[in-house]
Formats: C-alpha cells, structure tokens, sequence
C-alpha cells in the first residue's frame, strides 16, 4: 500500500508531508504547500494526522465482541468522562482480539468535520485519520516519547501568522504557539498513548510506568529528563520528524473515518439520550434470538440429516449392492418393479418409509426420536410444537400421501408434544374416497 501522509500541527497550519509504500519504509516530513501535496495523491491513499490534542484515547472492557453493541455501548460508557454531549462526538473503536478490551477514539464532530473539509477544499480525499501519536515510532513492549522538531524556517512562519492571527491577543498567541512546541507525544501502544506539556510530563510518566512499565523507550529528550523511575530503561534516540511505515500503519483499526458521517447526514440526527434504554435492550434481545434461531437452525439440520442416515440404511441393507440417490423414490421404484415381477404384494416397511419419509422432511419442526416396523405398520415417536402441528402433519399424510395416522398416545410440556403415532396404508376405499373429494 502507497500512503502519503499529511500532518498538520492545526488546521490553519503549514502542512506537512512524507511518502510511505512497500519500496520506502521510513521518510522525513517536509514542510510544503497544498498545491504540491495535491499533486502526490494518484495512486496513493491519503492519511492525515491530526493534533493529539483534538482526539481522546482510552481502552475499555466491554464483555461483547459484537461491534455494533459496541457502538452503542462505548459512548454511555464513556459519558462521565467526557465534557462535551455524545451528540457533538464521533467514536471510532477497535476490539482487540481475545480479550474484552475495546481501543477508543474519540473526536468532535465538527472538528473533523473541518479537517477533511479542508483536504477536499485542495481535491484531496482522505482514506485514513489519525492522531499524530499513533503514527509515531512503535515496538512491541516499549514506548515513544517524542518532542516536536520544528525547522527554523517553518517555526519562524509559525510565530508570524501567530502574531498576525486576529483571533487572540499577542500575549495569548505567544503561549498558545510555546505550547505547542512543547507538547510532548507518548506512544504506549499500538492503540494507546497520551499527550503532555513538558513541565507536566514526568508526574505522567510515572504514573503510566508504574501501572504498565516497561523496558525499552524510543525518544529525542536527553534520558537525564526523565524520571529516576524510568532511568534503567533501555533509551534508543528516535528522530520526531521520521515516520515509519510499520509503525503507522498499525494503528490504523483505530482510523476515525470509521463510520463517520458529515453533519448533516444520518448521524447527526440521532438523539443517544433519547434512544439510550431501547437500543440497550433492543441489543440484548437481538443478540439472545441470533443465538437461539442459531442453535434451532442447527438442530434441524442435525435432524434431518440423520432422518436422511436411517432412511439410506433401510434401503442399503434391502439393496445392499445399489447406489443411493434418493432413497424413498428408489424404494418406491425397486418395489413397484418386486410387485410387477410376482404379482405379490410383501410386508416390508419400505413402501411406508418412502412415503412418510418427504412429508418428515417438510415439516421441519417435527422431530423424529424413534422409527419402528410391526405388522405392516410403522410406529413413530415424534415430537412437535404444537397439537395443532400434528393434526395438520395427520391430515397431509391421509390426503397427499394416502396414509393412516393414527395418534396412540401423546403427552404435552410447556413447549413441545410427544406422541406416538401409527403409519399404516390406508384401505381401497378411504383411498377411492379421497380420490373423489378431490375430483
């Protein structure tokens, strides 16, 4: 996969770019214009790195590996925690395998509403955004604490549109700008990590190394800045302005385009206060009936299937050197051509399996416990829903099949019917009979 990455330290800021794809591991970000950004988006999908401080990270247990319960979980989960309402805040998540932790992101709407308002207004279409901290530097089981390097040039540009901006006084320009510049990123995981100002770092640090420590940090601060609780770590220097392929790309199941909508379309007309009790439960009842229709579904295939084994049986152990296509219309054939022969009828239940064995298949909520074959007649033990069900199943058998069933005994439960029932052919007669009623 090509990428070009575009970072932007503000959405009035000098954009920044680097080139990423299978043949260039790693590249430096430079300073450019749109125009010549513009021009590198064919055959590349674009990802755009956003300020870590626009975007909130946090992890989750969740007991659901259900995403769209998750979807609806995750926001009233986080609302105490968050200070704006879950209307104005787009959720994007990722549910780590094997585990009920659940990775967040989460971002004002409208501020990435603008973010890619902006990329279109330069015809550019973004395919992923990222906070800029999950694209920085990763290994497994270590850290990347990494202070922004600005070039002179680039720096200096930034203090004059400061100073020129009309939207703060000089003063307040002056400390938003050094802020800024000494935010610290710390990457603590693939999906995880947070951002500081550096006078407030270290007390961060130490709270994270002591909850998840670990052995091994990727930086551009002198390791004597750090805390004497991070002094026995392995230190590597890593250089801010390098992106590496590997290490950006991973964060990506956390990419915050992920089912969002622009303002204006589905999304923003949905009350989550409103709706919160009836999709909570509406989800609940939803995931029991996908489990039970699930498992039903399974049953009756277990069912028929061995119907289909004790049919096959019957007829290779009457036929032992024939191949089974299907075995009730095979029956019917080998027995009409017996009778056609001798012109003798015989006591043998494959007439009535044939014939008993297609409405079994029809009606799928009958279940067959037990087949047996006495005095030309067959004894059934079924089960079935209903009375009603088996008195239907009755009626068939003697009008399309011209069968006699007969209920010899049955017992109700809550939910279910067992009887014992009779197959048996039905007399010249009955038969005659029915072949009227139906002309």
């Amino acid at each position: 996969m090509q990428l070009l990455v575009i970072k932007l330290n503000s959405i009035q800021a000098i954009p920044e770019y680097a080139l990423l794809g299978k043949g260039q591991a790693e590249d430096r970000f430079t300073p450019s214009n749109w125009k010549k950004i513009s021009s590198l988006t064919r055959g590349r999908r674009v990802m755009l790195l956003i300020p870590n401080n626009d975007v909130m990270l946090s992890t989750l247990s969740i007991p659901s590996s259900n995403k769209k319960q998750l979807l609806r979980a995750v926001p009233f989960a986080m609302e105490d925690a968050l200070a704006e309402d879950l209307d104005n805040l787009h959720f994007a998540i990722h549910k780590q395998s094997n585990t009920y932790e659940t990775s967040v992101a989460v971002i004002n709407h409208q501020r990435l509403g603008g973010y890619t308002a902006l990329l279109r207004e330069h015809k550019i279409t973004p395919y992923y955004v990222l906070p800029q901290l999950l694209a920085q530097h990763h290994q497994k089981d270590s850290w990347s604490i990494l202070q922004k390097e600005t070039p002179q040039p680039l720096a200096s540009e930034r203090v004059a549109n400061a100073i020129n901006s009309d939207k703060q006084s000089t003063e307040d320009k002056v400390i938003a700008l050094d802020e800024s510049e000494n935010n610290i990123s710390v990457r603590t995981s693939a999906y995880t990590g947070f951002s500081s100002h550096k006078s407030l770092l270290n007390s961060f640090l130490v709270e994270q190394f002591e909850a998840h420590p670990t052995q091994h940090i990727f930086t551009n601060i002198e390791q004597a800045q750090f805390p004497t609780e991070l002094q026995e770590c392995e230190f590597t220097q890593q250089d801010a302005n390098v992106i590496n392929y590997k290490s950006a790309t991973e964060g990506l199941a956390l990419n915050l385009l992920t089912g969002y909508l622009q303002k204006g379309g589905a999304s923003s007309s949905i009350n989550w206060k409103a709706w919160r009790p009836a999709m909570v439960i509406g989800g609940l009842l939803a995931t029991a009936w996908i489990g039970i229709l699930g498992m039903q579904n399974n049953q009756l295939k277990q069912q028929r299937k061995q119907l289909d084994t004790a049919i096959n049986n019957v007829f290779l152990e009457r036929f032992p050197n024939s191949r089974v296509v299907d075995a009730p219309q095979q029956m019917k054939s080998k027995l009409a051509a017996f009778q056609q022969q001798t012109g003798k009828t015989t006591d043998s239940a494959i007439p009535l399996i044939a014939d008993i064995a297609p409405l079994l298949k029809k009606h799928k909520d009958i279940t067959l416990n037990e087949l047996r074959y006495q005095d030309g007649e067959l004894l059934l033990k079924l089960n079935t829903p209903s009375l009603s069900l088996l008195d239907a199943f009755k009626k068939e058998a003697k009008d399309s099949a011209g069968l006699n069933v007969k209920i010899k005994d049955s017992s109700t439960t809550a939910n279910k019917v067992e009887a014992n029932v009779i197959i048996s052919p039905l007399s010249s007669s009955d038969k005659q009979s029915i072949m009227e009623n139906k002309a």
